[in-house]
């Protein structure tokens, strides 16, 4: 026998061959954070991921899951994750507004997915997860930032979010200065859309 059929190699599955399966994080150990860096890594080159010119080195990553870990201890964050068991595929994080007044409000922030389970139904599905948790914490209206132009600025206007202001200088990409949308959707328009998929 040949070595390469002596040893099995570990080939990636084909992306609609494993369940996604999607949860909310109440805190993160060592292999969910790498697990977490790698899927932000793994949008970098392709500008997926707002912030990052580059993967994060260790040390960055290192920081990163901290600051998320802090955050959802303190309780005005929530993180999703999505995984197929194999890999994760996609994460974001929805923010409530810590103002009295403003409790109606959420964030979103550092929405992925990996770049080989586009386009299969995970944003809908992470969406609706989204919609669920918002209702659950009083959240009435979404908001967002992306660069302009960006895939993402393309999708969450798809979504129905609308700009609501616009930032010139907002990211410096290689010394490249680039536009950034400020975008809100209610939930209830968000549910209907999704509904109507």
């Amino acid at each position: 026998m040949s070595s390469m059929n002596q040893t099995k190699q570990r080939e990636t599955p084909p992306a609609r061959a494993l369940p996604v399966s999607l949860r909310w994080l109440r805190q993160i150990d060592a292999d969910t954070a790498q697990q977490i860096v790698e899927l932000i890594n793994s949008t970098v080159e392709d500008g997926g991921t707002l912030g990052y010119e580059r993967v994060m080195t260790p040390e960055q990553g290192v920081e990163f899951s901290l600051s998320l870990q802090s955050r959802l201890q303190e309780g005005g964050t929530h993180a999703l994750l999505g995984s197929n068991g194999y890999e994760p595929v996609c994460f974001v994080m929805l923010s409530q507004s810590g103002m009295p007044n403003c409790r109606h409000i959420g964030n979103l922030s550092k929405g992925v997915v990996h770049p080989r389970h586009r386009g299969h139904g995970v944003v809908p599905r992470a969406f609706r997860e989204i919609v669920v948790m918002a209702r659950t914490l009083g959240i009435e209206l979404l908001t967002l930032d992306v660069r302009e132009g960006s895939r993402a600025h393309r999708l969450w206007s798809t979504l129905g979010f609308a700009s609501f202001g616009v930032l010139n200088d907002y990211a410096r990409v290689n010394g490249v200065s680039h536009r950034g949308h400020y975008m809100v959707q209610r939930v209830d328009d968000l549910a209907a859309r999704l509904n109507a998929l």
